[in-house]
């Protein structure tokens, strides 16, 4: 027997969200509700819903706070979202948008519609790839490394660690990973040497390169660094980490089917 899909909806509006409820039901999905912000985080971080429908305007934590909330925790930051609101400005919209919201449906709204953005959200989710890339992860802090090993892994991330540049880069020759992840502190060499080695290296220059610094070193460095695909700022954001790999992963992948095959 095939599991239903969960639906959390998290609005403070008790009546509209009983007659959500109840069409959601309707149509097979189970029905997880939050009447405010904080309690929506809570519930998505222990039962971990299939897909968030959220309202923006809610006592205590609005809704575009709940998204930046959902997005930074290893827990929920995978989870699929579509606002539906009250709120009907542009502004709204392109941010929820921006944040990386699956739609943006006004109230009132039509059911139709947001049945068919709810099953296009979850197909979606379904056909993506389960399994994710192989990360490099350069850095001389075991204690970080060993933690972010651990957070990769469980999101589904094959990982090799090393604690020296050098050895980073003749794990990457030899392992060929998707993505380095390079502490900035870790190059016993000065960084941008370790940088312009990869850039130049015919088995590396087109793997994609981040630099783990902190704030401070990221704004006097110059970001236009041959390779340097972006900075990642320490202390890290895991959620955030976790979707800039995966976007990072899609458009390598793109690129890849889409670059002619040698010797045309």
């Amino acid at each position: 027997m095939i599991a239903k899909k969960r639906i959390l909806v998290v609005d403070d509006e008790m009546d509209f969200v009983k007659m959500l409820q109840a069409r959601l039901r309707i149509e097979g999905y189970e029905v997880l509700v939050a009447e405010d912000g904080i309690k929506g985080v809570q519930i998505a971080r222990k039962e971990k819903p299939d897909l968030i429908i959220l309202d923006i305007m809610m006592p205590g934590m609005d809704g575009h706070s709940v998204f930046d909330t959902l997005k930074k925790s290893i827990l929920t930051w995978s989870i699929p979202v579509i606002y539906l609101t009250a709120k009907t400005s542009q502004a709204d919209e392109l941010l929820a948008m921006e944040k990386g919201a699956r739609y943006y449906l006004t109230k009132p709204y039509n059911p139709a519609m947001l049945l068919e953005m709810v099953k296009s959200a979850l197909a979606s989710d379904d056909q993506a790839e389960k399994k994710e890339g192989r990360v490099l992860v350069i850095d001389k802090d075991l204690t970080f490394a060993g933690d972010c090993e651990a957070k990769l892994k469980q999101a589904g991330y094959e990982v090799v660690l090393a604690p020296t540049a050098e050895e980073g880069l003749r794990s990457a020759r030899g392992w060929s990973p998707d993505i380095i992840l390079l502490d900035f502190q870790t190059s016993h060499d000065d960084t941008h040497a370790s940088i312009k080695v990869i850039s130049h290296d015919d088995t590396l220059k087109d793997i994609p390169l981040f630099i783990l610094a902190p704030q401070t070193i990221m704004e006097k460095t110059d970001p236009q660094t041959a390779h340097l695909e972006k900075f990642i700022a320490k202390p890290v954001s895991y959620g955030q980490l976790l979707e800039t790999l995966q976007g990072t992963l899609r458009m390598k992948r793109s690129r890849d089917r889409t670059r002619p095959p040698e010797g045309r």
